[in-house]
């Protein structure tokens, strides 16, 4: 095992992708910060509830930042994919990984690992990023709060939500290994076109099970699996779990016309709990089949890639 060879596959993807996974969320947290100060600072905070302690807008704040920040990692992780099992054919660079005493099913898996570990990883670090220029523009704006957190809290609290995002979305990326694992198994055929036809023969097969299969266009099976795939990482029993929902009865982070956020402390005490019911209710089976399947994807690729792509 040639545990330096690993290490720069991975380097190589992150400074082949530095551009999506560290310019650009600066860029974009450097100019929240810039317009969000200018904001506050210059044309005041209107329809503001002061009463509402600093802690309970930084939680916001991070959930908000966890949002934006989830969605750009999905579509980031998507390109990728679609790129990183095609992209050593650039510039002759297969060649040099050909050299290497490493198989072409070991290069594509530390590829997997980098989009489905590191690269969320870093993700999550620019929610962190983002969460402390919020706590920079509170600290600027501290006259606007009812209260205020200490460094050290807000860092107990980054640390809090920080893991149990982590472990969440772990699981969901795993959950969706296998749509990224098949963009990638394309992208060794297709190359770019691997993005398209992503899309594309999906449809195309959907669409001819429709035809041959004389319901009017009522169901199909491939339209029903995918579907389900996005929908059903839990079991829907979570719904109508009567303990846990009396549980969170008191959980209300909703902006009303009142600017009411105070249950924002509330889901940080309830993020154990939470955490544990979402674990204990993951359709495990279901996942581990369609890490199987993201198998199949990567060694279908890997073969492709050894035996008739030499350079």
């Amino acid at each position: 095992m040639n545990i330096k060879a690993d290490i720069a596959i991975v380097k190589k993807e992150l400074i082949e992708h530095k551009g999506s996974l560290f310019f650009a969320p600066a860029i974009l947290i450097a100019l929240f910060f810039v317009l969000v100060t200018f904001q506050t600072l210059f044309l005041g905070i209107e329809d503001f509830d002061r009463d509402i302690p600093f802690h309970e807008v930084f939680i916001m704040a991070f959930m908000a930042g966890t949002a934006f920040f989830i969605i750009y990692m999905l579509i980031t992780l998507f390109f990728y994919y679609a790129d990183a099992f095609s992209a050593d054919r650039k510039n002759n660079g297969l060649l040099f990984w050909k050299s290497l005493p490493m198989s072409d099913l070991r290069i594509l898996l530390l590829k997997l690992l980098t989009g489905t570990i590191v690269i969320p990883l870093i993700i999550l670090c620019w929610v962190v990023v983002s969460s402390v220029a919020s706590y920079i523009i509170g600290v600027i704006n501290y006259s606007d709060f009812v209260s205020f957190i200490a460094p050290w809290t807000a860092l107990s609290t980054l640390l809090q939500l920080f893991v149990h995002l982590a472990v969440v979305l772990v699981i969901v990326l795993l959950w969706l290994a296998p749509f990224y694992a098949w963009v990638a198994m394309l992208s060794v055929f297709f190359k770019k076109w691997a993005i398209a036809l992503a899309f594309v023969i999906p449809l195309v097969l959907i669409t001819m099970e429709e035809i041959f299969s004389f319901d009017a266009f009522q169901s199909s099976y491939i339209g029903d699996f995918i579907e389900h795939r996005f929908k059903n990482i839990v079991d829907h029993s979570i719904g109508t779990d009567a303990a846990f929902n009396a549980s969170m009865t008191s959980l209300d982070m909703d902006f009303d016309e009142g600017r009411n956020i105070h249950g924002a402390t509330i889901f940080l005490e309830r993020l154990p709990e939470m955490l544990w019911h979402f674990i204990s209710h993951v359709r495990w089976m279901s996942l581990l089949a369609g890490l199987a399947v993201s198998g199949i994807f990567v060694y279908i690729g890997s073969e492709y890639r050894r035996r008739f792509i030499q350079g």
